[in-house]
């Protein structure tokens, strides 16, 4: 019985050290605590309002890998970037994304910040940098200039822009100096898809990008290339989209086409109908997904199948008419011809369903999901229309 009791009496403790320790100290507390136990200090600055925020909290922060890190090397504080303290160190860092995590040494010197919501096994990745002076934003900000060789620019505007900072000097030189084979450095690949995430379509890390795709492409493959433009254009075009700035948006495709020629006039494909959409302009969205299978007729067969695919995605998602299904129907047709992924396969058992083809409806979704495992993805419309379709039966 008396070990049954210890047993209980220690489970609390065992459960909570799972998680990352919060201490509720000052900031000077913090780091007196961190000197006593040869610790750094670990500050997420966070707002009330912030989704991502949360998220970190509950769920990254309460992973035990994550809490047996933390606890091991940092005295680690929560800071509301709206209290007194916060806008102290909001003003110090130069903070406006979040949640923001601050790595500080027990001396007091900053060593290394990076932003955002992010997966575990990211979110460790981004940790075990700041304990590399290599890899230290802080650190590097002492010793980077334009002379630098091309590694060190970019390992430096990785972690600025990983912060969600800039430093446009820095960032000519190390466009400047990249060459043709420098893409085959991870780096350096790295650092510069970072910054054309951060920075956007109306930016000269996406000319590059653009302009290099096929080397790229032939490096790390098609999906880095969409990923990184996707992330560019999501970037851009958030402030349009909220103003519902159609002129703006549009000065911007148009930036695009005169910058990158065919190319861009790619993009205006890929993204302008995205565009409508938001704004819930979906008459002028489906025109321009239209305008875009002709302007795509000359294309490659990747970047038609890439595109049919989003416009039949649309179709099934935004409309109900029956010859845009059938129009949408069309479409991811040309691009299972390209590609029978999951992903595909599924786009068009929802089409079929939406079109109460249900038979085979049915067997599209069971193909998917027959490949879900196989390409690691999870085909969650096919296994909604399964579920309907039990109950239509």
């Amino acid at each position: 019985m008396r070990s049954l009791v210890l047993f209980l009496f220690l489970l609390p403790s065992v459960v909570l050290a799972q998680a990352i320790q919060f201490k509720n100290l000052s900031i000077d507390n913090a780091f007196k605590k961190a000197k006593t136990e040869n610790k750094d200090v670990f500050i997420t600055v966070y707002t009330s309002y912030c989704e991502a925020c949360n998220m970190m909290q509950e769920e990254i922060f309460e992973e035990r890998k994550v809490g047996h890190y933390y606890n091991q090397h940092y005295i680690s504080l929560l800071i509301d970037a709206n209290s007194q303290e916060g806008k102290q160190l909001v003003d110090e860092y130069k903070l406006h994304d979040y949640p923001s995590f601050l790595f500080i040494g027990q001396d007091k010197q900053p060593l290394h910040l990076f932003v955002g919501n992010m997966s575990e096994n990211e979110f460790m990745k981004s940790t075990k940098e700041a304990k590399d002076p290599n890899q230290q934003l802080y650190t590097l900000k002492k010793t980077i200039n334009k002379n630098s060789s091309i590694q060190d620019l970019s390992e430096y505007i990785y972690v600025t822009y990983r912060a969600s900072m800039e430093d446009p000097e820095i960032l000519t030189a190390f466009l400047n100096k990249i060459e043709q084979d420098h893409i085959e450095i991870k780096k350096i690949w790295f650092a510069l898809k970072e910054v054309t995430i951060h920075n956007g379509l109306h930016s000269k890390a996406l000319t590059y990008v653009i302009k290099h795709a096929r080397e790229i492409e032939k490096q790390y493959g098609t999906k880095e290339i969409i990923q990184t433009i996707n992330g560019a254009a999501k970037v851009s075009m958030q402030p349009y989209v909220e103003k519902k700035d159609i002129k703006g948006w549009q000065e911007l495709m148009t930036y695009l086409e005169k910058e990158l020629g065919k190319q861009g006039e790619t993009l205006n494909c890929a993204y302008n109908p995205t565009f409508y959409l938001n704004i819930e302009d979906y008459n002028t969205a489906y025109s321009k997904m239209l305008q875009g299978v002709d302007i795509l007729k000359d294309r490659n067969q990747e970047i038609k199948a890439y595109l049919y695919r989003n416009w039949a995605w649309n179709i099934y998602y935004y409309y109900d008419e029956s010859d845009k299904v059938k129009t949408g129907l069309d479409w991811i047709n040309e691009a299972i011809k390209v590609h029978p992924t999951c992903m595909n396969l599924e786009t068009k058992a929802g089409l079929l369903f939406k079109n109460k083809e249900y038979k085979e409806a049915k067997v599209l979704a069971e193909q998917a999901v027959e490949l879900e495992k196989k390409e690691n993805v999870h085909a969650m419309l096919a296994h909604t229309i399964l579920q309907e379709l039990e109950s239509i039966e």
